[in-house]
């Protein structure tokens, strides 16, 4: 499956998401790191096909993780990736928390948690 890079750039200490250009986009399998505002980093995936049906979300990877970050006091985020749910876009993030793998479902729309298991 062909996956989108999302590289983030720290400017003053905070994250900015950047999609890279198409030659990147078009790379099999990838995944890249980025970073938040924070410090902390975690791999991220976009399928292009779901990047270009939803267009830019409200919510990007790097707000998610922030949302569950806030939510899961002292979790740390490892993992996003781009879905769909109900036919809408969510970030299905993937954190350590208490010890042990968790996930949630975060609405890239409004920014809800969805669930988590």
């Amino acid at each position: 499956m062909r996956r989108a890079v999302l590289v983030a750039v720290t400017v003053a200490g905070v994250a900015v998401p950047l999609i890279a250009g198409t030659a990147l986009a078009t790379a099999k399998d990838s995944r890249q790191r980025v970073g938040t505002g924070s410090g902390a980093s975690f791999e991220i995936e976009i399928d292009p096909r779901l990047d270009a049906k939803f267009g830019p979300r409200p919510v990007n990877a790097v707000q998610a993780a922030e949302i569950v970050t806030r939510q899961f006091v002292g979790a740390r985020v490892i993992e996003a990736e781009l879905d769909e749910r109900d036919g809408g876009p969510i970030w299905e993030m993937e954190f350590v928390f208490g010890g042990r793998e968790r996930e949630v479902d975060v609405d890239a729309v409004t920014g809800a948690i969805l669930d988590d298991d």
